[in-house]
């Protein structure tokens, strides 16, 4: 009978315990290529989730050029490409260059960040955030469809 007892402690306590904390993790995508001789894009993705919720998201971009010299002229597109989004709270975009390779970071904390505004600045956001959220399932396959190769981690 004591054995039954504690098995049955033992079976409450992991269900509780899974059933209480929700599922978290990170997802890692991945993707180079080669659009043309002398130049290199690597791109980095990870996002944070809490029940299926992506709360982070960072970017991380990188244009590797044999010839240095045309960095700053890609680094300026870029800076273009983000520059709707300055000055929004929560989203953060920034640009370095050292030696051959121009990196571009972008964080973006889905948790604070004003969705509405995101789709306001760039209705292409629309395709991902639906009721103010992005879903991490969704998020993976848009990365997948482009080429990367992703990575989901779950922690409970």
């Amino acid at each position: 009978m004591k054995k039954i007892k504690y098995i049955f402690v033992i079976l409450v306590s992991l269900l509780l315990t899974t059933a209480c904390n929700p599922t978290t993790g990170t997802l890692t995508c991945t993707m180079s290529s080669y659009p043309t001789d002398g130049i290199t894009l690597r791109s980095t993705y990870t996002a944070e989730y809490k029940n299926n919720i992506v709360t982070n998201l960072k970017t991380e971009e990188q244009v590797i050029a044999e010839d240095k010299d045309n960095l700053e002229t890609y680094q300026e597109k870029i800076e273009e490409l983000y520059q709707g989004y300055q000055g929004l709270d929560y989203y953060e975009n920034k640009t370095s260059i050292k030696g051959n390779t121009l990196t571009s970071t972008t964080n973006i904390n889905y948790s604070k960040v004003d969705t509405d505004k995101l789709i306001e600045i760039d209705d292409g956001n629309a395709n991902m955030i639906k009721d103010g959220k992005v879903n991490i399932d969704d998020l993976q396959q848009m990365y997948k469809d482009n080429g990367c190769n992703c990575k989901k981690r779950a922690k409970n």
